[in-house]
């Protein structure tokens, strides 16, 4: 997203906030809004920069409000897709979309109107947890199958909120690895074969165990995320890691008389004789969003995973 982009974002959410009886007023940073309603303050930052939106997300603000301190609560909007919150909500764009509209019919028929209602961003699966028979469009992506559904992921999340359906693109990798050395009448094999996961986002080595990739359907109401790292980055950097790997630090005796020497020799395979695959996989995740935490869980294996957790403070 491009500054114009953030800049028309905060004019459309004060007006939500607004419109939600909100008195808000422009912050010149660290965040671009403060909102207050009541005995609630809510701050927004609208913002692409990870190292902001990490900041921002950290530091818990306070404001005084009739002469007490009242902890804010803290909206993002951001198209940054390497960013996990840990305290802060996050709009997406299509929950900013759903509050643009509503708050606009609101104020037309003069209705009321309140952030709580549900997002229409919410995924609510119709088919059983193991089917694909809930995805629709050609049937041409490699992913994971959905095996955990989104009330799955509530109760393992331990999260009351709103749920979201996130596809993560990974590299899933196949690996053969031919050849040998000799040495002083000393054989080295460098055979072996094998496959792996790379997160193509942050390009974290992931293991699924023996999961294996289909055939299927996005669904299209998937918040789908698009590789950061590259299919040829990674081939690369998964033959480094593989000559690494298979590398062999091998002792050698020998004998001359009554005497026995040993020597230690290195032997390293020839990243010509490694031969790798590499394709595009989706993996499911689901992100629940609840009062305070967003916990995502992996749609496919039901495995919780972990958020960064960080503290600090500021008062303004």
């Amino acid at each position: 997203m491009g500054e114009l982009v953030h800049a028309n974002a905060v004019i459309e959410i004060r007006r939500v906030l607004e419109t939600a009886g909100y008195d808000t007023e422009e912050e010149q940073g660290p965040f671009n809004l403060s909102a207050v309603r009541g005995r609630t303050c809510l701050i927004v930052l609208c913002s692409d920069d990870l190292n902001l939106l990490q900041r921002f997300d950290m530091t818990p603000y306070t404001i005084m409000l009739e002469d007490t301190k009242v902890r804010c609560d803290k909206l993002i909007f951001t198209g940054n897709a390497y960013f996990r919150p840990k305290e802060a909500d996050i709009w997406s764009r299509e929950q900013l979309e759903h509050y643009i509209a509503a708050s606009a019919m609101a104020r037309i028929y003069s209705e009321p109107f309140d952030l709580d209602e549900p997002s229409v961003a919410t995924y609510t699966p119709t088919a059983a947890p193991a089917s694909t028979s809930s995805f629709t469009g050609a049937i041409g992506d490699q992913m994971l199958p959905v095996r955990i559904t989104d009330r799955d992921a509530v109760r393992i999340a331990h999260q009351d909120g709103p749920t979201i359906l996130r596809m993560i693109p990974y590299w899933y990798y196949r690996y053969t690895s031919r050849g040998e050395a000799n040495y002083k009448g000393k054989m080295v094999s460098f055979d072996d074969e094998g496959s792996g996961w790379v997160n193509a986002i942050n390009g974290l080595e992931t293991d699924f165990g023996d999961a294996a990739p289909v055939l299927g359907s996005i669904p299209t109401d998937a918040d789908v995320m698009s590789p950061v790292n590259t299919k040829a980055e990674t081939e690369e950097r998964v033959r480094a890691d593989l000559v690494q790997k298979l590398t062999k630090r091998v002792r050698i005796k020998t004998t001359s008389g009554d005497a026995i020497f040993a020597e230690e020799k290195e032997f390293r395979p020839s990243p010509d004789n490694i031969e790798i695959t590499v394709e595009k996989v989706y993996v499911p995740v689901w992100q629940v969003r609840g009062k305070k935490d967003i916990v995502e869980v992996n749609a496919y294996t039901g495995e919780e995973l972990s958020l960064p957790s960080d503290e600090g403070c500021e008062v303004f």
